[in-house]
């Protein structure tokens, strides 16, 4: 953007494929309230399953599921500690929208 016009024809540049269905899924993933708590509560430190579906009152399996589907957009990432996964937020660009998306939300 650098200060130029989005609408600028001379900025406009195609969108490849890939780049495309990272971006649309990604917003799939930050649709989904119960997704977007799970990012909220892993951007602040990070959990195991059990914790997350305690926390935010959920069961295990629904938890376990959200986190398949942000772990396959790499959003989040996890760690081994014996038989319990922890998981934390994986991505700071998209850590970063949210935050700036609630943010506008509590300032709109």
């Amino acid at each position: 953007m650098n200060g130029e016009p989005v609408n600028n024809p001379e900025n406009c540049v195609e969108i490849d494929e890939e780049t495309l269905f990272i971006v649309t899924q990604t917003f799939k993933a930050l649709s989904e309230p119960t997704r977007v708590k799970i990012l909220h509560l892993l951007a602040q430190k990070e959990h195991s399953v059990n914790e997350i579906a305690e926390r935010l009152s959920l069961l295990q399996t629904t938890v376990s599921h959200q986190l398949r589907f942000l772990k396959n957009l790499r959003l989040v990432k996890y760690r081994r500690e014996g038989t319990t996964l922890y998981y934390s937020a994986d991505d700071d660009h998209v850590m970063n929208m949210l935050q700036q998306t609630m943010h506008h939300a509590r300032h709109h």
